[in-house]
């Protein structure tokens, strides 16, 4: 079983959404099973790391034929890793209340994707973000991907922690409740929530996995 994650961040390793992440994948890895003792492989990708041209919006994909940008860039490694993985999960920093403009453009580029026979369809995703503020646009950046994922075919999911105390996916801000500042790695709450999301996705993956085998 192959998860993949995409640190959308222009950020390396200072990105805070990479951090909660990179904690996200560390728990799918380590995530038990009684029944299924398959190895969990785990790759971290930072989208800034690729050279993307934008979407022109031509249309070939539309009429079934590979985006021409593709020849020029490095979205086709991209799409290779993904078309191998069982489940994605994306971190997006808040920009402006949405997600980077590197983040943007993977999104948009990946449409070919969709177009020539949905190829990211019945892929388990999960999201995760981080803002500066309190309340910095966290739940319109978690909506952006997760309709995203829709469009794509995707299964969402999100975390099964304690209901009163967990959100649904990894999230929190560089700015404390008292208006002081932290980095993620000092966010418990983020930390947790990125951890439980890491073993939601691999448990739903692992079922779907099962069943396309039974049948």
């Amino acid at each position: 079983m192959l998860i993949v994650g995409i640190s959308g961040s222009p950020k390396h390793e200072k990105s805070n959404t990479q951090f909660l992440l990179s904690k996200t994948l560390e728990a799918a890895a380590q995530t038990y099973s009684e029944t299924d003792t398959e190895p969990i492989e785990t790759l971290l990708i930072n989208i800034s790391d690729y050279d993307l041209r934008h979407c022109t919006g031509c249309d070939t994909c539309v009429r079934k034929k590979p985006c021409p940008q593709s020849e020029l860039d490095a979205m086709h490694t991209l799409e290779e890793k993904l078309r191998e993985a069982d489940a994605i999960i994306i971190s997006a920093p808040s920009y402006f209340t949405s997600v980077p403009g590197v983040l943007k453009d993977f999104i948009d580029r990946s449409r070919a994707m969709k177009m020539l026979n949905h190829q990211l369809k019945d892929k388990v995703f999960g999201a995760i973000t981080y803002a500066g503020l309190r309340y910095g646009g966290q739940e319109h950046v978690i909506d952006v991907l997760n309709r995203y994922a829709l469009g794509q075919g995707m299964i969402v999911v999100g975390s099964l922690g304690n209901p009163v105390r967990d959100g649904t996916f990894g999230s929190g801000s560089l700015q404390t409740d008292d208006g002081n500042w932290r980095s993620a790695a000092n966010d418990e709450l983020a930390i947790e929530g990125s951890v439980l999301l890491g073993q939601r996705v691999v448990n739903v993956a692992r079922r779907i996995k099962h069943q396309g085998a039974k049948q």
